[in-house]
């Protein structure tokens, strides 16, 4: 065999073969028994643990109870009442996300509803959320295809490629994806498209997309490989997104492209029967601009006063990535307080995992003394809890009302999405210790925000990476 077609055969074999992401290990990262637990670290770490009568008392208990339960500090239970002095009136039944991951879009929807009900005296109203996944799972199959074109020649097991083989599909979302689908696709009632099964227990069908989307993935990367166009590639793309619709249709049920409905008024009186498109609904009971609610944020991690923005944080091919202003929470808390006291409920973003009595219905600071328990201290602050993965936001709520005393607000009024056997009837009560220490994001309609701060959009957005901490909550489920 002539040289020249040999080295012809060999590039071409090392062309088909997939390239690898290269790790360098850092000194002290290989095997090594500089850092070994020794017999005498383990004495040591035995004899530092006396198990004196308060400490088997404390074993004995854990033994037979979870840590959450024996921590919840019963007296600052009991010093905490649920009254609130401004609370936006018929906000609308609790709504019950079950085993998905929609917390995003119930809250979403939840803040639209108020002022329908008021405006048109509704008895009661929801918006349909399998409408909205149901394109919200399509845009984002799309969505993460088109990512997957744009990454055909990243190396296998770079940073970059697994975070977006991590995350093809999921649950999570925020603010900017309800804005997306209801711009694009409107709304419809809750009682048109109710939430069915895979709906509510999304898991399986969630599996299923994902296992065809990783399919077509590795058939985007070998067909790229073997000279395939980026025409051709969409070709791929849209074999799968045919068995993606073919999913959602099967578990989900097709969206209607018209219907008839009609509601029940407060005094007992029926609406006209009347056919609407998604769109037609929208408008006559929505509006048009949702573009007047905007993202706050409080990540002391980054510069305060900054506009930040998060790569590949959007549900849609076209749409827009996740932004926000950062701003310090005492700015935040006034513009929500603002909010409510004009009968506007707030999208928030939160650490639902950290201490609470769920039980009750209860977020409060230091309501689990696991530092008296354990003899430990925990603590951290809010930017090192960031940094350190010990605690993102992971899941979206609706407050609804304040309490005001001395003209400070000491506890809000939270509408969640875990149905009425959860917390007090559904509802739950924050107070500001735990709000500061807790809430990352809210969505404000523009009315509420100074000037200074809706300015602070304009700027040149500071981009952060798709990995970025802030946004593991978006990607997966809380």
């Amino acid at each position: 065999m002539k040289t020249g077609v040999k080295s012809l055969l060999v590039w071409a074999a090392l062309a088909a073969t997939p390239v690898l992401a290269q790790h360098e290990q850092a000194p002290g990262e290989r095997p090594s028994g500089t850092g070994a637990l020794t017999p005498l670290m383990l004495r040591t770490l035995k004899e530092s643990v006396p198990m004196t009568p308060q400490l088997q008392a404390d074993r004995n208990a854990l033994a037979d109870h979870s840590v959450r339960s024996l921590a919840i500090n019963a007296d600052l239970e009991n010093r905490t009442d649920t009254f609130f002095n401004h609370v936006i009136q018929e906000p609308g039944s609790i709504a019950n996300q079950k085993q998905s991951g929609r917390c995003w879009l119930f809250a979403g929807l939840n803040v639209l509803r108020p002022e329908v009900i008021a405006e048109h005296k509704m008895k009661d109203f929801m918006l349909s959320q399998a409408y909205e996944q149901f394109y919200q799972k399509l845009e984002a199959a799309n969505r993460s295809l088109e990512l997957a074109i744009s990454l055909r020649q990243e190396p296998i097991h770079s940073r970059r490629l697994d975070t977006f083989l991590q995350h093809l599909i999921s649950d999570g979302g925020n603010w900017n994806y309800v804005q997306a689908l209801i711009q694009k696709y409107g709304a419809v009632p809750e009682s048109v498209m109710p939430d069915d099964y895979a709906a509510s227990h999304s898991g399986e069908m969630d599996a299923l997309m994902a296992a065809r989307l990783r399919k077509a993935v590795a058939e985007i990367r070998r067909s790229a490989r073997n000279g395939a166009d980026a025409a051709q590639l969409r070709e791929v793309k849209m074999s799968a997104l045919r068995d993606v619709y073919k999913i959602l249709a099967l578990c989900l049920g097709k969206p209607p492209e018209t219907f008839q409905w009609r509601y029940q008024r407060k005094d007992g009186k029926v609406s006209p029967l009347k056919r609407y498109t998604p769109q037609s609904f929208c408008r006559t009971f929505l509006g048009d601009d949702l573009s007047r609610y905007v993202s706050f944020v409080n990540y002391p991690g980054e510069p305060m006063h900054a506009h930040l923005e998060w790569a590949w944080e959007r549900n849609m091919a076209d749409g827009p990535n996740m932004d926000a202003v950062n701003l310090r929470m005492k700015e935040m808390a006034a513009m929500v307080l603002k909010s409510i006291l004009a009968d506007q409920p707030v999208w928030f973003g939160a650490n639902s995992s950290a201490e609470g009595d769920v039980k009750k219905g209860l977020w409060l600071q230091d309501i689990e003394d696991t530092r008296d328990l354990f003899g430990i201290d925990f603590s951290m602050s809010k930017a090192d809890t960031l940094a350190y993965d010990n605690g993102t936001p992971n899941h979206a709520m609706v407050i609804t009302g304040v309490d005001v005393q001395e003209g400070i607000p000491v506890k809000w009024k939270v509408e969640n999405s875990w149905g009425k056997k959860s917390g007090d009837k559904g509802w739950f009560t924050i107070d500001s210790q735990w709000f500061d220490r807790h809430v990352f994001q809210v969505i404000v309609d523009r009315r509420f925000a100074p000037p200074k701060l809706l300015a602070l959009i304009k700027q040149k957005p500071i981009l952060l990476p798709p990995w970025d901490p802030f946004t593991d909550w978006v990607n997966g489920q809380e």
